[in-house]
């Protein structure tokens, strides 16, 4: 079975990273899919507290391959899917996808 997410590869693979990123999200702070907005600020509107903090990034390098999370430049859902997308292709060429 294959299932495409985007207008090609790298875009598919893109938007599975954020589906199981919204996965691990959906878990860490008790929401449904549907609630889910990278507008939403970590602390302000989720209120991520340090064990929060600390169950996300477990959860995040578990899934993604040891990826350690920079909390210092995150504030927002949509900087955590910069930065895990970022450091999961920032040494594939996107040629790779072509």
């Amino acid at each position: 079975m294959c299932i495409k997410v985007g207008n090609n590869e790298l875009s598919s693979v893109k938007g599975l990273m954020t589906i199981s990123l919204n996965a691990i999200i959906a878990d860490v702070f008790e929401l449904e899919f549907d609630e889910i907005s990278t507008q939403m600020d970590l602390r302000a509107d989720l209120g991520m507290d340090m064990e929060k903090q600390t169950e996300l990034a477990e959860l995040v390098e578990e899934y993604f391959d040891g990826l350690k999370l920079d909390f210092s430049r995150i504030n927002s859902l949509g900087d955590l899917f910069e930065v895990v997308v970022e450091q999961e292709f920032k040494n594939i060429p996107d040629e790779a996808f072509s």
